[in-house]
């Protein structure tokens, strides 16, 4: 299994990818600042599946991009409920 890290707007973030027992791939996001976990809000009502890891690899990077950066340039809060920066609670991060 891939993994990708990266670093953002002080978050740094860990994308790695769980195959589905249908066969799918999907993308799973760990978030830190500050050495503490973050959680990222889920925006998409359905959550994407992909046909290769690699695919959702990709899928995730661009999904945990997306959420920090909307963040980061101060979007309302409507979507994210002021989740990213505050720490997360336990079992509240990863699906």
């Amino acid at each position: 299994m891939k993994t990708e890290t990266f670093s953002l707007g002080g978050y740094d973030v860990e994308v790695s990818t769980k195959q589905t027992p249908t066969g799918d791939w999907t993308p799973e996001l760990r978030v830190t600042r500050n050495g503490r976990p973050v959680a990222l809000p889920r925006v998409e009502t359905v959550e994407p599946n992909w046909l290769t890891s690699a695919e959702a690899l990709r899928g995730g990077v661009e999904q945990a991009r997306r959420l920090i950066d909307r963040y980061l340039a101060g979007h309302d809060n409507q979507h994210t409920g002021g989740a990213i920066g505050h720490p997360a609670k336990p079992g509240v991060q990863d699906k």
